[in-house]
């Protein structure tokens, strides 16, 4: 597990309470728990997931029931988190990931998983506004995860 310095930890607290604002019931956000791809159980910082807390009673989430995966990194993880993490999220078919680049003040968006990557990524600066691609009424600007 990556060291949490305070930057870290305040990005993962001020996200996952923005997402549970914005989205409430119609998620489950789990911070630092283990998802389910193939024989691997990696733990992202956050992962938004199919709601109901008793459905993962008996398995971590898989794929399917993933929504959206977010890293938050920082100058020593930004390029493993990007490249390595995007590959093996995007071989298993989860449909959006972020990398949220607290040093950079940046999020790193990838969309349409392939086996060689995603697709699709983009890089946002802070004051730009994102949308979850299957929540596209959740809007939000990349600073409301940062630390002022």
């Amino acid at each position: 597990m990556k060291t949490q310095g305070t930057g870290y930890a305040t990005a993962i607290t001020l996200t996952q309470k923005l997402l549970e604002k914005q989205l409430g019931d119609k998620v489950l956000v789990r911070s630092q728990l283990p998802i389910q791809l193939g024989d691997s159980q990696p733990k992202s910082a956050i992962a938004v997931v199919v709601p109901d807390v008793l459905r993962y009673a008996g398995s971590h989430p898989v794929a399917s029931e993933i929504y959206l995966l977010i890293e938050i990194a920082d100058n020593n993880t930004l390029a493993n988190d990007c490249e390595i993490l995007g590959k093996r999220y995007a071989r298993s078919k989860i449909e959006e990931y972020w990398v949220l680049d607290i040093n950079g003040r940046q999020l790193h968006v990838f969309r349409e998983p392939a086996d060689d990557g995603y697709q699709s990524q983009m890089i946002l600066s802070e004051d730009a506004t994102v949308a979850i691609l299957a929540f596209s009424n959740c809007t939000f600007t990349v600073r409301e995860m940062l630390q002022p």
